[in-house]
């Protein structure tokens, strides 16, 4: 059997302390020979008795004095078997690294259901598979155990920003933006108490939280948090953070109507990015500074389609499901806007295929592409009956800004498919969406007018 999974339950049951005391007897240490030139002999008396837990890198020098790890004495794992767990765990990372999602989350989940030593990186692991996945609530589930961890001081992996900043966006991606925002901003309260205002993880906290409040349309916020955490980022910022600041301000210009901006942060944001070793995001930034220039009417639409097809081809290398979908949704919107329906369609139906267990917004971009392609390809029911099921999906998914556009396109298509009625229900949809909805007063007026009507009906 493992050494990872044969541990017993009296070891398991000891304390430090214990580990501590029996360590240094067996090897005719006393407390004085063992606190030497470290802490005083009281100070071993408390941690052996319970009381008092050393600090880690008193922990270290102890570890090396009673010739064992600082992991044996926390958790009462041996060294050979704390090797084993960091060697599954480098395992399951590196079958992520691969894109071999499945696999790493069986790897991630044998570890975090049997080891000690790895515990909470293994939990970390199955958090960002999940994300893979696709499965956000799992993801979340994870980081928010880890945060409960981290808070109480037995989460050392990964840093408390990290999490924040990952709790944050996961709330975002499940659309629920307000918790997103109530997050981020208690989030950047706490990193500023802490003094860690200009870090690097602070800068890409706060960068999230600019993505967030543009979702929800709050954009003179957006814009304001975007220039502070730019001018914060070139001063202190590696390539990753200043691409992370550079793409949210890109992202909040764009929301006000500054696209020529939008344009060139987004190209700084890809320039960084591309700096280091994350493919994976900078094909995520192309496949969006692609839609930026589609939904622009730029004239010139061959720079989408580069885009379009450096981030496909990378994705298909080293992203999961959810980015080529909606990299394949934009190549749907772009095949439609040059003429070509047919291959519109084609990346419609795969987008939609690698979204089949979801009901977000991105599945009714998608849909919507197709419904586009349909009509395009003279099947005008087979488009109404798709439109109408985004309609019906928006009306469901609550009243978020980033349903505006969506709402737009499927009242467009309405009016040509020859039903003015359920435009006018999507226009309506779009104004509600973006704050203006049907005014008390005119609802008001409705019925008194109504009853008017009644009783000048009414016989004398």
């Amino acid at each position: 059997m493992s050494s990872v999974t044969s541990l017993t339950g009296d070891a398991m049951s000891r304390t430090l302390g214990d580990r501590v005391r029996d360590l240094r007897t067996k090897r005719g240490l006393s407390q004085g020979s063992l606190a030497r030139d470290l802490v005083s002999p009281s100070y071993v008396s408390l941690i052996e008795a319970g009381k008092r837990l050393p600090e880690r890198d008193i922990l270290r020098a102890f570890a090396d004095r009673l010739g064992t790890t600082p992991e044996y004495l926390e958790t009462g794992v041996d060294a050979a078997t704390a090797r084993e767990e960091q060697l599954a765990l480098k395992y399951a990372d590196l079958a992520l690294a691969n894109g071999e999602v499945q696999e790493a989350l069986e790897r991630y989940g044998r570890l975090a259901a049997t080891g000690v030593v790895c515990r909470h990186g293994a939990e970390w692991g199955l958090a960002r598979a999940l994300e893979a996945q696709g499965d956000l609530p799992g993801a979340i589930g994870r980081i928010e155990w880890l945060l409960e961890e981290h808070r109480a001081g037995r989460a050392d992996t990964p840093g408390l920003l990290v999490l924040l900043n990952l709790q944050c966006r996961l709330y975002r991606e499940m659309g629920d933006i307000n918790h997103s925002i109530t997050i981020g901003e208690q989030a950047v309260e706490e990193v500023r108490r802490l003094g860690l205002k200009g870090t690097e993880d602070e800068i890409r906290l706060a960068s999230s939280l600019v993505a967030s409040y543009w979702e929800r349309g709050d954009w003179a916020r957006a814009n304001q948090l975007a220039h502070e955490v730019v001018e914060r980022a070139e001063a202190h910022g590696s390539p990753r953070s200043r691409g992370s600041a550079y793409w949210n301000a890109s992202i909040a210009a764009s929301a006000v109507g500054g696209v020529a901006l939008a344009l060139e942060l987004a190209d700084r944001a890809i320039a960084m990015f591309s700096e280091g070793e994350d493919e994976r995001m900078t094909a995520r930034l192309r496949t969006d500074v692609a839609m930026m220039l589609l939904n622009h009417g730029s004239a010139d639409l061959s720079p989408a389609e580069n885009l379009l097809a450096k981030a496909h081809a990378t994705l298909t290398e080293v992203g999961v499901q959810t980015d080529l979908a909606y990299c394949e949704t934009e190549l749907a919107r772009y095949h439609l806007a040059t003429g070509k329906p047919e291959l519109a369609l084609r990346y419609a139906d795969r987008a939609l295929g690698r979204l089949a267990d979801w009901d977000t917004t991105e599945v009714a971009k998608a849909r919507l592409m197709r419904a586009y392609a349909l009509k395009a390809l003279g099947s005008p029911e087979q488009s109404l009956e798709l439109c109408r099921e985004v309609v019906r999906s928006l009306h469901e998914h609550g009243r978020y800004r980033q349903h505006m556009a969506v709402c737009r396109e499927a009242a467009e298509l309405l009016v040509r498919l020859g039903e003015p009625d359920e435009a006018i229900d999507a226009y309506r949809l779009l104004a509600d969406v973006g704050g203006a909805r049907v005014p008390p007063w005119l609802t008001a007026m409705r019925t008194a007018m109504s009853q008017v009507a009644e009783s000048r009906s009414e016989p004398a």
